[in-house]
């Protein structure tokens, strides 16, 4: 009974919005910027503090930046190069904030032309404010943030680094992933990548990374002319990066739920229950005639395969049309053959 006066108040509230559309598009545009801005400053956090702080700070705790990967890692790889031509008075935190940018470009203009609008143009703002915000929230600039570096980094060295990092570049995309826009950069191509395969986006994401890993190691070694412990360190430093890359993507896969799909069984005496379903969700169910091993009346067994952020509005029907239905939900590792996929818009 307690929750009638909150569904009643919830059904005039999408009404009121229904008939002021222009209402409705301000408040959703404006929460979907909110989100962007959140997650552009986890995403600044968690690389600053612990992936790469800059030089000063790294030399002041006797510790190495990783690879990130991604856009990021990129930019990583473009400054070890540069450094390696003899450019080695470069700002890395500026540099690295500008090239986050400009390598951004051409592949938020394949998300453009193959993923959706919508989705570029939030995924633009957000790569915006992740580089406004590399460029401001830095140890140098913030002295908060070199005491979080060096608090992680003595309690815990670089495998806390890798594992603090990834939590909180994973959220970042996961945070962006859960309102259909992205990060940028390789989150781009893995996110295309899982909407044509209909899978998880983080393995993507991992794959297109490990070149990125290799690179650095190989131009931090070329930096330091191949010495063979400086050789061995920046190999071994891909071990933390991998620890990263396998946080962040565990991080993603468990937060962005997209692509997840799910069986529901359902055991039903309602006899029109299998074609309210249809009727209201885009998905085909089998509706199986049986009967109760306990009571030996007649039911029906209904199987149903959704998307998981389907589940909820599918038991909502269930429970409001029969009450005393079972409801069984398996998540599932593959799914083949046609399966309608809410559009990226």
């Amino acid at each position: 009974m307690a929750r009638q006066p909150l569904e009643r108040l919830k059904e005039k509230e999408e009404n009121f919005l229904y008939d002021h559309p222009w209402l409705r598009g301000i408040l959703s545009n404006g929460f979907l910027v909110i989100i962007s801005t959140l997650s552009a400053l986890v995403f600044a956090f968690g690389f600053n503090c612990f992936m790469d702080p800059g030089a000063a700070i790294l030399a002041e705790h006797e510790s190495f930046a990783l690879a990130s990967g991604g856009v990021s890692g990129v930019g990583q790889v473009i400054v070890l190069f540069f450094e390696l031509c003899g450019w080695k008075d470069i700002d890395a935190s500026t540099a690295i904030s500008i090239l986050y940018f400009v390598v951004n470009v051409p592949l938020i203009i394949l998300g453009f032309l193959r993923v959706g609008q919508k989705f570029t143009l939030f995924t633009l703002i957000n790569v915006a404010e992740t580089s406004l915000f590399l460029h401001l929230l830095t140890p140098a600039n913030i002295a908060a943030l070199g005491e979080v570096f060096k608090l992680v980094n003595n309690n815990g060295g670089m495998l806390a680094r890798a594992l603090f990092g990834g939590v909180f570049t994973g959220l970042s995309s996961a945070l962006a992933f859960k309102f259909d826009f992205s990060t940028g950069g390789i989150d781009i191509i893995a996110y295309y990548i899982a909407l044509r395969k209909s899978a998880l986006v983080g393995k993507y994401a991992m794959m297109l990374n490990c070149t990125t890993m290799t690179l650095f190691a190989l131009l931090t070694s070329a930096n330091a002319g191949f010495q063979s412990e400086t050789t061995f360190l920046a190999f071994a430093r891909i071990l933390y990066s991998g620890l990263f890359l396998f946080a962040s993507s565990l991080v993603v896969d468990k937060i962005n739920l997209r692509n997840k799909k799910l069986k529901v069984e359902i055991t039903t005496a309602k006899e029109g229950l299998g074609s309210l379903l249809v009727a209201q969700l885009p998905h085909g169910a089998t509706v199986v005639n049986a009967s109760g091993a306990y009571s030996g009346k007649p039911v029906f067994y209904v199987t149903m395969v959704v998307s998981s952020y389907e589940v909820n509005h599918l038991i909502k029907i269930v429970r409001k049309n029969d009450p005393h239905a079972f409801v069984y939900v398996t998540e599932l590792q593959l799914v083949d053959g046609r399966f309608h996929m809410k559009p990226v818009k």
